[in-house]
């Protein structure tokens, strides 16, 4: 995965509140707007998917998976 989506994509996961939700979408078309299903699949990685098109549209509405909430709450308590 391009850098700036890998550094997009953490950010997203380290702002966004428990209850809260993300669109992600790539909108440009290739070069900027080409990711192919793995990296697609990576880039959700660590989200909970509540609505989503087709792999090949490339759009996502997206909430904090529980497991990722859990594990910065307890690496916030140390």
């Amino acid at each position: 995965m391009p850098y700036d989506r890998q550094l997009s994509v953490s950010e997203m996961k380290r702002i966004l509140k428990p209850t809260g939700h993300a669109y992600l979408s790539l909108g440009a078309g290739p070069p900027f707007g080409f990711m192919d299903r793995i990296e697609w699949e990576e880039t959700l990685e660590g989200f909970t998917l509540e609505q989503e098109g087709s792999w090949q549209k490339k759009w996502a509405v997206v909430s904090i998976k529980q497991e990722l909430l859990e594990t910065s709450a307890t690496d916030y308590a140390c």
